[in-house]
């Protein structure tokens, strides 16, 4: 499996998911957000309510949680959760998470 390295030292499989999920920190998540353009800065609030509710869920169900869920948990509506991240939910706060590519996942 070809394999690239964050600028911070990180793992990272060719479509830049994190290959070990216990590596994860919020520097790497902040590092993620702005190489695939979800923040220009710093990540907001918001998108950490979602992505530690993602690592959370990922990690009780050892799966990601779809948009409704995320949505039930954070108060958010779908709308506004493609708006925090605008290439989506497994591109954007799965991969910010931490978590693996899903299988079957284009």
């Amino acid at each position: 499996m070809e394999t690239l390295k964050s600028d911070s030292g990180h793992e990272l499989t060719y479509e830049e998911y994190l290959i070990d999920y216990d590596s994860w920190t919020k520097e790497v998540a902040e590092e993620l957000a702005r190489k695939n353009y979800v923040v220009e800065d710093k990540l907001t609030p918001e998108h950490w309510k979602i992505i530690e509710f993602v690592r959370e869920f990922y990690r009780e169900n050892c799966r990601g949680p779809s948009v409704h869920q995320i949505g039930k948990a954070t108060g958010f509506n779908s709308r506004r959760i493609c708006e925090l991240f605008p290439c989506g939910t497994v591109r954007g706060a799965y991969r910010l998470a931490g978590l693996p590519r899903p299988p079957g996942c284009v």
